[in-house]
């Protein structure tokens, strides 16, 4: 008890975090991710700072049921799937601008960064030219970026001001009986389920959610695939010679190298979690990244293992109630950037060390990831 660290939007300089216990192992992390009456996700310091408080993150029930059903509903697996024209589209599109084959690029500087950010402009009709913004959104509310305070506080006015404006034209423009571009804001407003809809205020801070949350752990994640290509040849070779195994690539990635690695909860009421004693408010660090190198649950967990047969058991998307709703987005951008580096490129090598970024214990990603793409001969 006594581990400190701050919760996405809170201000590292400004905000004081409090002690937190640390769990480590899959079983104790399941239990108190799964169990949401004993163990709140509302995050107090959040709220208490100058920066906006994420949507179903930092909710509980019986708020977050009624949220997440109207969320559910515009994340529905037909409506994120009829959107891989577009995400194949801008994956093409980002390698292009980016990528210079056999020569050496960090993908961490320009297409795992702008990827996702253009993905998530195109998802809520941004104009195109608005990626930076919002990769920079995303890294400064998500604690990546090594900012001060006030670039941090900047970023957060920037974007809620942006998403409070945006949103208001949609509705005026949805109301008048037009189709505006953006299909998952038009979701937000549009979607209904049992009579119950959105409010305005609701819309903006699921559209600042989604935007911070999905830039920056998909940003991780694409960097982390690639690592994985360039440093273990043979998986390359696998996903080349079977693109079908895909899919066991991407599991076994999420546990080996999964972005998202810790979340905080309250405790409701006086507990015992293993050996710990812990008190009605004490904090606790769930940590999902730890869970996923449990030896009892995944055996030899340094070792990248395809096909394990209990994979779906990663933590990296969540546990219970919270699992990321994201997530099958996550993976249509992994998959489209797959796909097409198996198509354009014959090897992918490392071309330098990989740099693990070191600014936040919330995600385990990489600052910098050198590669060299061999053009086919």
């Amino acid at each position: 008890f006594g581990y400190r660290d701050f919760p996405p939007g809170t201000m590292p300089g400004v905000d004081e975090p409090k002690p937190s216990w640390v769990v480590l192992n899959f079983d104790d992390v399941a239990a108190v991710a799964w169990d949401h009456d004993s163990f709140s996700s509302r995050d107090s310091l959040q709220e208490e700072s100058s920066a906006p408080s994420l949507m179903l993150v930092n909710h509980d029930r019986p708020e977050h049921t009624r949220l997440r059903k109207i969320a559910a509903k515009a994340f529905q697996p037909s409506s994120i799937k009829s959107l891989a024209p577009a995400v194949d589209a801008l994956a093409a599109n980002c390698m292009d601008d980016f990528f210079v084959t056999d020569q050496p690029v960090d993908v961490m500087a320009d297409y795992c960064a702008m990827l996702p950010s253009r993905v998530m402009a195109y998802l809520f009709g941004m104009p195109a030219e608005m990626d930076r913004d919002v990769n920079n959104w995303a890294t400064g509310f998500m604690l990546s970026a090594d900012i001060s305070p006030q670039e941090r506080q900047a970023y957060n006015v920037q974007a809620m001001t942006f998403f409070e404006q945006h949103v208001k034209k949609q509705i005026d423009l949805i109301e008048k009986g037009e189709e505006p571009p953006g299909p998952l804001i038009n979701a937000f407003i549009r979607t209904e389920v049992d009579g119950d809809r959105l409010s305005y205020e609701e819309i903006v801070r699921f559209c600042m959610t989604a935007t911070v949350a999905g830039a920056e752990t998909t940003s991780f994640y694409l960097g982390n695939l690639i690592a994985v290509f360039a440093d273990f040849p043979e998986i390359w070779q696998t996903f080349v010679d079977d693109p079908k195994q895909f899919d066991a690539i991407y599991k076994e990635t999420l546990r080996f190298h999964g972005p998202p690695q810790r979340l905080f909860r309250v405790a409701t009421r006086d507990i015992t979690i293993g050996s710990a004693d812990i008190k009605r408010g004490d904090w606790v660090a769930c940590f999902f990244g730890a869970a996923n190198y449990d030896p009892d649950t995944f055996p030899d967990p340094y070792t990248f293992q395809l096909n394990r047969k209990n994979a779906n058991r990663q933590m990296s998307f969540g546990y219970g109630i919270h699992r990321c709703l994201g997530a099958p987005l996550a993976q249509l951008e992994a998959e489209s950037t797959a796909r097409i580096l198996r198509y354009r490129y014959a090897q992918i090598e490392r071309a330098g060390d990989a740099v693990w970024q070191d600014v936040s214990l919330l995600n385990h990603g990489l600052a910098s990831n050198p590669v060299i793409f061999r053009g086919r001969t």
